[in-house]
Parts: C-alpha cells; structure tokens; sequence
C-alpha cells in the first residue's frame, strides 16, 4: 500500500514537473508576441518588450536580436496608430541594441535589414526627411540581401521599400509582391520561422493586403486562407481583412 502512494507520489511530481516545463515553453517571449499578435493584444507585446529590457545585460545575443524584431513589430503599430511619441522612443531603443550587435556581428544581414526598416519608420514619422533617409534605408535592405540572400528578414523590407516607395524613386507594387513571396518561401524552408512565429503570419497578411491593394483578389484570398489555416484565431485578418474581401469578392462574382 506505502509502494502504491509512493509511486502515486513521484507520477504526481513527474506531472507537475512535465505541466511546469509546458506552462515555461507557453509563456517565452516569443509565445507571449505570438499570442499577442494573434489576439490583437498590443499592450502585452509592449509588456513584453519592457520585460525583455528591464533585463537585456543577461540576454544572450541570440535574446537580443528577438528583442530588436519584437521593438521593429511594435513599432509599426504604433506609428499606425498615431503613437508618435511612444515610437520614436523605441526606435532609438532598438538602434541601441543593433548597434551592439553590430559590434559583435557586424556581417549579419537581419541587423541590416531591421536597420533599414526602423530609418523607414523615421520616414514615417516625418515624411519630410525621405529624400535623406530613403536612400540609407535601402543602402541597409540591399546590404542585408547581399550579404546573404536567403534571408527572409532582408527580402521583407525590400518589398515594403518596393511598394511604399514611390514610382519615381524606384518603386514598384509588382516588385514588391515578387519579394514577399520570396520572404515567404526562404521562412517557409525553416520550421523555426513557421511556428509560433508572428513575422510569418504578418508577411501572409501584408502580402494578401498587398494582392487586394493591386486588385488581385484571387490571391488575396487564397492567401488569407492561407494565413487563416495556419492560424484560426487571427482576430484581425479572422473578423477584419478576411470577410471585408469576401464581400469585395461576392460584388465582383
């Protein structure tokens, strides 16, 4: 009867140990973006971030770099939303932590590319400054795509140069499109960038947003299904962007 408790015991603590060892996996920093992402939860990705910055001398340089995507995600949602203030701030914050790693890592492409991307956030926040600023934001893409061009991050940022920029300075919708798809198949050859990643269900959307855009809404709708079988619960392309293109699709069928 004593054996009995005792391995009802020791399954218990095995239990609570492997339940343990899951909640831990379920609440990293990248599961929390995730879900953040997913739910439209932008206050607990900004939690996220101060988290992570509260502690960044005992980040590892691998940490780091997730720090910078999880700054480069907010950041475009704040400018989007008028926060100007706010992200200013976390532009000058995630410059920080590229330029160290840069110290360290000086050839890699992603600190490039996300270098790139938070110049063209400063365009946003002033357009007045693109003819200044444009040039070095994409002097930083191509050297991302350069330095390695199965780099997922670098072939994002060209294609949101490509189809913000305007025609006259090199832009081009169609170009823009073929690089998202290209971003989309380099991260779609690593499972790592795949799961429980919001970089890869934010491409799917900004590419099927792009296709609506250019009025190709075939695409965009096998590309939002796409995105909505990877992830059901995507509130936003879910309750937004999906049936507002449906209705756009049953007008013109």
């Amino acid at each position: 009867m004593e054996r009995k408790k005792c391995f009802g015991c020791i399954a218990l603590v095995c239990l609570f140990l492997s339940c343990t060892g899951l909640l831990h996996a379920q609440n990293s920093p990248r599961e929390k973006v995730y879900q953040a992402f997913i739910l439209d939860r932008m206050d607990n990705w900004d939690q996220v971030i101060g988290e992570l910055r509260n502690r960044k001398e005992n980040l590892s340089d691998k940490q780091l770099l997730e720090l910078v995507n999880y700054y480069y995600g907010y950041i475009g949602w704040a400018i989007a939303k008028g926060l100007n203030n706010k992200a200013s701030r976390y532009i000058l914050e995630a410059e920080d932590l590229i330029d160290g790693l840069m110290v360290k890592h000086p050839e890699m492409p992603d600190l490039y590319a996300y270098k790139g991307a938070l110049t063209g956030y400063k365009i946003g926040l002033n357009k007045m400054k693109a003819p200044f600023l444009g040039p070095e934001s994409i002097k930083n893409i191509n050297h991302a795509i350069e330095t390695d061009s199965n780099s997922p991050q670098g072939w994002i940022e060209k294609g949101n140069a490509l189809y913000y920029m305007p025609k006259m300075f090199g832009g081009s919708k169609e170009k823009a499109l073929k690089a998202y798809n290209k971003a989309i198949q380099l991260m779609e050859k690593d499972p790592e960038r795949i799961a429980g990643h919001w970089m890869y269900l934010n491409v799917l959307m900004i590419l099927g947003q792009s296709y609506e855009e250019t009025e190709n809404l075939q695409m965009a709708k096998i590309t939002y299904e796409k995105a909505l079988q990877v992830e059901s619960d995507f509130v936003y392309l879910r309750d937004e962007l999906y049936p507002s293109l449906l209705k756009l699709w049953d007008s013109q069928n």
